[in-house]
């Protein structure tokens, strides 16, 4: 049976249940939600488009790269009635943008750095995504601990985050303040209190990233846009025209486009490459590693600045706990970034600083590493300006518009602002400011486990679970999904591999189960519901998911 959850009274929690009661938050209810198609359960796979159609069509626009940057530009140009396409060789949200810290923030380190519009941008991006999508982004309240052996300034900390809060006009999120030593380690039982002083207490917000790119994939798709996965851009046809490759069928497309996005995030230039630029690279790859721990106690997230200087996060989430995270130059390979020892030393001496009892190897569940796309200039990478930009350059029958840099948080503002760049759009027009993602519409229903993880389109998983008894049950007991949930994600959310159904659909904050039964299980219903002929045999499909596992978390695998 679907069980519901005992009341949960969180930050989250209230601030849900308060936009739609009187008070403090009534405004919020005011605000128009989300009006897009419905989803209707006898439609399959309705994100993903059989690549084979594409062959010969025309597109206004065409995005290169299914992350939090291409997906968002897919919404707002499918928003504004612009013919697009979304393609991405391998599962949306594949690299970088499901292996962020999964903060919605404005950066106090972005302020510290004197990039004060990117931090007013985000704090007012935060916002809005804390109204609109609730079920994907939730508050957190902070702990900034002050000790007498370095981790920063009382003074500066005090007015950067008294500007943070400032910057965030009128935010939802509580003010921040002042705590003892005591009282901090109090707060945060776990807090190593030899030298501690005191500490600030502030909000944010978190979400699952990979979550958040897929709503915007589904907007995306519900707006009009043609969407495919598992599909690379290979170059330029004589006519000028783009190659795809479907990798499924290893058929070769063509498809005509005016305008080009190219939001490969690290590969931007091996994009640039391909269609014929990229003489001198625009993007520079930092790598940013995160450890798991086993879930905490409490709500109360942990950003401590460390002697040398970078802050660390401890986030709770409900599945996990993420501590990261590094920032370290590194050359672009061919596959996604692993956690190299180095990374996962690094991260176990700053927790051992933070942290008393010291968190062990043994104590890790999970680690997955990512490259943070930033400009190619000399210079620290963690002082270099997150805000992104757009550079222009010719293709034979239109333009090619790279995206440089970016944060998750400022994903949609940097949207609308590139679809007004191309198009010559009136600023101020877009239909997103007042849209939430698919699931943000509706009453929060709180007490629903399936609502925190779909928002209001758990109705929809509901009501077919009411058709069939067996998908009520939990797909695997090591994990909180039910079979109606993987159901979902396979005729619905463009899954195709049995990889992109349990490690990205199925997110979990230390991935997915690995029991023998638990795969086999999970791999029975895949073959029931899959729309492509792909991982049929299980030995084959459990290995391919065990391996890329293996290399997501690196030197700490699960």
């Amino acid at each position: 049976m679907i069980s519901l959850a005992r009341p949960d009274h969180s930050v989250a929690h209230r601030l849900a249940t308060r936009c739609f009661t009187p008070g403090l938050f009534q405004r919020t209810a005011k605000l128009p939600l989300w009006t897009g198609r419905s989803r209707c359960h006898n439609q399959e796979n309705m994100i993903r488009t059989d690549p084979q159609t594409l062959n010969g069509r025309k597109f206004d626009l065409v995005v290169v790269g299914g992350g939090i940057q291409g997906a968002a530009i897919a919404r707002e140009a499918a928003s504004q009635k612009i013919q697009t396409l979304l393609i991405e060789a391998s599962d949306f949200a594949a690299g970088t943008s499901s292996r962020s810290s999964r903060l919605i923030h404005g950066g106090l380190r972005y302020l510290r750095e004197g990039h004060i519009h990117l931090v007013r941008e985000a704090l007012h991006e935060r916002e809005r995504l804390l109204r609109l999508s609730p079920h994907l982004v939730r508050p957190v309240p902070m702990l900034m601990p002050f000790f007498n052996d370095g981790g920063g300034s009382r003074l500066l900390s005090f007015f950067g985050v008294h500007a943070y809060s400032l910057l965030a006009g009128r935010s939802t999120m509580p003010r921040p303040s002042s705590l003892s030593a005591s009282a901090a380690a109090a707060a945060f039982p776990g807090l190593r209190t030899r030298g501690l002083r005191s500490a600030m207490k502030f909000y944010d917000a978190t979400t699952s990233d990979g979550r958040l790119t897929l709503a915007n994939v589904d907007a995306a798709a519900r707006a009009g846009a043609a969407i495919v996965n598992h599909c690379a851009l290979t170059g330029l046809a004589a006519d000028g025209s783009l190659r795809l490759l479907d990798r499924l069928t290893s058929a070769e497309i063509k498809v005509h486009a005016k305008q080009v996005v190219n939001a490969a995030g690290p590969r931007a230039d091996a994009v640039r490459r391909l269609l014929g630029h990229g003489s001198e690279d625009l993007v520079r790859t930092s790598r940013g590693s995160h450890l798991v721990l086993a879930p905490r106690a409490g709500e109360l997230a942990l950003a401590g600045f460390l002697p040398d200087k970078r802050i660390q996060f401890v986030i709770p989430h409900h599945d996990g706990t993420i501590c990261g995270t590094t920032d370290v130059d590194e050359a672009l390979t061919e596959d996604e970034p692993t956690v190299p020892s180095a990374d996962a030393r690094y991260l176990l001496d700053a927790l051992g600083w933070l942290l008393d009892p010291s968190p062990q190897r043994s104590d890790v569940k999970f680690a997955y590493c990512g490259w943070r796309s930033l400009p190619a200039r000399k210079g620290p990478p963690g002082a270099l300006n997150r805000e992104a930009f757009l550079v222009h350059e010719g293709l034979p029958n239109g333009e090619l518009h790279t995206i440089v840099g970016g944060k998750l948080t400022t994903h949609r503002s940097l949207a609308e602002r590139s679809v007004q760049q191309i198009f010559a759009i009136e600023p101020r027009t877009s239909p997103t400011r007042k849209q939430g993602l698919p699931g943000g519409d509706g009453p929060r229903e709180v007490l629903d486990p399936l609502w925190w993880r779909h928002g209001s389109e758990a109705a929809a998983l509901h009501a077919l679970a009411a058709t069939e008894p067996r998908l009520r049950e939990p797909l695997c007991s090591h994990r909180p999904f039910l079979c109606v949930e993987a159901v979902h994600a396979l005729r619905e959310q463009g899954a195709v591999t049995f990889a992109d159904l349990m490690l990205r659909r199925l997110w979990h904050t230390q991935g997915p189960c690995l029991r023998e039964e638990c795969l086999v299980a999970a791999h029975e219903l895949f073959l029931r519901e899959r729309r492509w002929s792909i991982d049929d045999d299980f030995a084959s499909a459990a290995l391919s998911l065990r391996e890329e596992i293996a290399r997501v978390t690196g030197s700490l695998r699960s």
